[in-house]
């Protein structure tokens, strides 16, 4: 898929940025989580360092039209700390 094609171009130290307009579970926390397990060489960054509280969900942006009044979107910040 297109996540494992643009972690093969990420640097060590570099980020890889996953982000969709769905809110479907399996769109979006379970493909990230199944692609964490497959690559360790990345960690999930915790979007709380760089967004508001009220939009970060278990280290992730995510964002509900009846929550937030915008279109719902998922965002996973994922950094490569050493070489596959």
């Amino acid at each position: 898929g297109i996540i494992e094609a643009a972690a093969g171009c990420v640097a060590l130290g570099g980020v890889l940025v996953y982000s969709t307009c769905s809110v479907e579970p399996e769109e979006n926390r379970q493909l990230v989580n199944r692609f964490l397990e497959a690559h360790a060489e990345f960690f999930l960054a915790d979007a709380g360092e760089f967004l508001p509280e009220e939009v970060v969900s278990d280290r992730c942006l995510e964002t509900f039209p009846h929550l937030h009044g915008t279109d719902g979107a998922f965002a996973a910040r994922l950094e490569k700390r050493r070489m596959s």
